[in-house]
């Protein structure tokens, strides 16, 4: 920011400011007892140089007038005589000598030697608040000294305030102050002076240092003065008369929005920043009325800042300890109904666990039963006599050979094959076998979906399905995995010639030679899924594999579903391969079957799959079949224990077999239990909720007392605060009583000056009024 100057009342003196703006190298004239050493500084009326009293020895500074003319000497006596009122003042740098008759005119005063608080300001480092605060409550308290006597200075701004050897401000240069009884305008320096003073024809007012006063604060909190902006200043500058450029001023922060910077400053607290707001406001009735005003304020800011502490404590204090009590009593209730809760959720999920494990020893208890069936044809001697016959008849070899490439099951000429094959006697003979444990009139077998032979080449001899349909016979099945006795099924490039690379000498190809759990897959007819248990055919001499024998299951019937939506079983395949993690069964697929037999299960069911080993044991599982359209009933969130489902080894093993009876054998299939999370936590949180809303009305009780009686101490606050400051207000009033009696007081203060000063005053105070040209 540059020096700013004061507006003066003519373009004269301003021409004048800027002649005398070259640095001087001597002073303008050798005053006796005086030795004149430095220059210091210059103004429109002036300069000012430092001097050694050659008496005392003491440092002071001369201020000069620069012509004699009746401008000057009218300035100069106007300065002087409102120093001499405030002689002895220690806000004010005091008169110490006065050289009317010389040429040029001066007087001297004290040399503060810190420099002016724009220096200071200049100097780019950050004025603390709590430091600014301080000079601006001192020059305050100055300022209301001399509106107590009668005295407004006119042109407050960081150069006219110096600091002296204790960082104390002292308040300078009074060349454009006047008497409250004074009709004479003054112009102040721009930004720091109140847009009404702007003005020719204003009437002097004591609300123009207290916009001073404000903008002063407002700049040593900011760097710059308020309603401040380069555009503004030069838009003024650029103005060829004074007229035009006070009405640019005025109009400029009439028009303004107040400033905020002062606001965002770090440590500016709400009072500080309103205090400021009431001073630099543009309407003259928006202003503090005095000094006096401002000082009261803050008084009522630092009272208000002592205070809150104990208002703090007064709030906060029961607030504390209500809440205090409030967490504890909160921590122990949580503590306890978590525990509850917890207490709860465990016995849930060792119910459920024991669920999965019953309907898991179901689901073994099953598969043992299919393998034993299956291991019994396998071994029945009538039917090992009836497949002997069947794969060594030479009439069916031939067709068996056409048959035995699994990449020709669609090809048309093997279509005619298959139907000669069906019909031959041969093969027929072992259908008995197989309806007899398809139609089950005593209740021996259990239920299947269908059982089928094939032969060491992989083709299918023999077949009875519930369905009811017998295309499958003639086919050849050699990939499949209850054939290989892999995890997958065989399988290559869909769109290579051979899209089942097995090997292409048939009697070399893979085959079970022990009983064997298919990999799952799903039905072409109803889109359920499906597992075949096959155990192999040995010859009777060698014990070679030549064929097999197999069962086909619906997975529904592996376990006991329930119909609950809260508390339910699904089978999970989680052996390794291309389905793993497939749901197998549901009981929205069971109850899709019975309600609509003949329907084929829509294909957003066929594939959903379940990470076992994330889900196991956990809380808050989402059933992902609750996520499809004719799911949404299970949309919810689950307690989760899955069992894995194994057979005895017994029930498989073959006579070569040394396993002992007691053996277990993993399957590879999972059973899930599943309880709805909510259902099981829904009565305790019930609970707890009673217990919070009685708590928080507890609470509320407690808070509400507390408040009633921090409101009556509040109240009882403001009341003093209202008899405390009752004068604030009426600042302006007193202002004006003491403005009253100044004249008097003047012409005190210059009966007790020495004879060459109060000759000035008279002569001054005896000078009539009269505007500078």
């Amino acid at each position: 920011m540059t020096q700013d100057r004061t507006e003066h009342q003519s373009d004269e003196q301003l021409r004048r400011s800027r002649k005398l703006s070259v640095q001087p190298t001597r002073p303008p004239a050798k005053i006796e007892g005086y030795t004149i050493q430095d220059f210091v500084g210059r103004g429109s009326y002036g300069e000012v140089w430092t001097a050694i009293d050659q008496k005392t020895g003491k440092r002071v500074a001369i201020k000069f007038y620069a012509q004699r003319s009746n401008s000057d000497v009218k300035q100069l006596a106007q300065e002087v005589e409102k120093l001499v009122v405030l002689a002895a003042d220690r806000y004010v740098v005091q008169l110490l000598d006065v050289g009317w008759d010389a040429t040029p005119p001066y007087y001297v005063m004290d040399y503060i030697d810190h420099g002016s608080l724009e220096d200071r300001i200049k100097s780019g480092e950050p004025m603390e608040v709590d430091r600014a605060v301080e000079v601006f409550r001192d020059v305050a308290m100055g300022l209301m000294h001399l509106h107590g006597k009668g005295i407004l200075h006119c042109d407050l701004k960081p150069g006219n305030v110096l600091l002296d050897q204790d960082g104390n401000p002292r308040l300078a240069d009074f060349g454009q102050s006047r008497l409250q009884t004074d009709s004479t305008s003054a112009l102040g320096t721009l930004f720091y002076m109140a847009p009404e003073q702007a003005n020719l024809e204003a009437m002097p007012d004591a609300r123009w240092d207290v916009y001073g006063l404000g903008a002063l604060l407002f700049t040593m909190l900011t760097g710059r003065p308020p309603y401040y902006s380069d555009q503004l200043k030069s838009q003024i500058e650029s103005a060829e008369t004074l007229p035009e450029r006070l009405k640019l001023y005025r109009r400029a922060l009439t028009a303004a929005k107040s400033p905020r910077e002062h606001r965002r400053v770090p440590g500016v607290d709400r009072g500080l920043a309103d205090v400021i707001d009431q001073c630099i406001a543009a309407k003259p009735g928006d202003r503090f009325a005095s000094a006096e005003s401002v000082v009261d304020a803050l008084r009522l800011r630092d009272f208000k800042k002592e205070r809150r502490p104990l208002m703090l404590l007064g709030i906060l204090g029961p607030l504390v300890l209500l809440s205090f009590m409030s967490g504890f009593g909160w921590y122990a209730f949580r503590q306890a109904t978590s525990k509850a809760e917890e207490a709860i959720l465990t016995q849930s999920a060792e119910s459920n666990r024991f669920a999965a494990e019953l309907a898991a020893s179901s689901a073994a208890e099953q598969l043992d039963e299919y393998f034993r069936v299956v291991l019994d044809l396998s071994r029945d001697r009538d039917f090992t006599r009836a497949f002997v016959e069947t794969i060594e008849s030479e009439s069916l070899a031939t067709m068996r050979r056409q048959l035995s490439d699994p990449n020709r099951n669609m090809d048309p000429v093997n279509a005619t094959v298959r139907e000669r094959f069906r019909s031959h006697p041969s093969r027929q003979k072992l259908q008995p076998f197989l309806e007899k444990r398809m139609s089950d009139p005593n209740g021996e077998y259990p239920d299947a979906a269908s059982w089928f032979i094939t032969d060491r080449q992989g083709n299918q001899l023999a077949g009875v399905f519930d369905s009811g349909k017998s295309d499958t016979i003639g086919k050849n099945y050699s990939f499949r995995t209850y054939f290989t006795g892999e995890q997958q099924d065989i399988k290559g490039n869909r769109k290579a010639e051979r899209a089942y690379p097995v090997a292409e000498d048939p009697n070399q190809r893979k085959i079970i030679s022990e009983p064997h759990l298919s990999a799952s897959f799903p039905s072409e007819a109803s889109g359920l899924w499906k597992v075949a248990f096959s155990a192999p055919v040995l010859h009777p001499q060698t014990a070679e594999s030549i064929g097999i024998v197999a069962v086909t299951v619906n997975l529904g019937s592996l376990v006991d579903f329930r119909n609950s939506l809260k508390h339910y079983v699904m089978l999970v395949d989680d052996r390794p391969g291309e389905n793993r993690g497939v749901i197998l069964e549901h009981p929205l697929f069971n109850q899709l079957r019975k309600d609509n037999p003949a329907d084929r299960l829509p294909d957003d069911l066929t594939n959903i799959t379940l990470d076992v080993g994330v889900v196991d044991g956990q809380r808050n599982v989402p059933d992902p079949v609750g996520g499809t359209e004719l799911g949404e009933n299970y949309d919810r969130e689950y307690i989760v224990a899955s069992i894995p489902v194994a057979f005895s080894s017994h029930s498989v093993q073959l006579e070569k077999d040394s396993r002992p009876e007691n053996a277990s054998t993993q399957s590879g299939l999972h059973v899930l239990a599943f309880e709805d999370y909510q259902a099981v936590v829904d009565p305790s949180r019930k609970l707890s909720a009673g217990l919070s809303r009685l708590a928080m009305w507890a609470i509320l009780i407690l808070a509400s007392v507390a408040f009633a009686m921090w409101f009556l101490v509040a109240r009882l606050f403001r009341e003093a605060n209202r008899k405390l400051f009752a004068t604030a207000s009426g600042g302006g009033a007193a202002t004006s009583r003491s403005i009253s009696v100044a004249s008097s007081r003047s012409e005190s203060s210059a009966r007790s000056l020495p004879a060459t000063q109060k000759e000035v005053s008279d002569a001054t105070i005896k000078r009539p009024s009269e505007r500078s040209d």
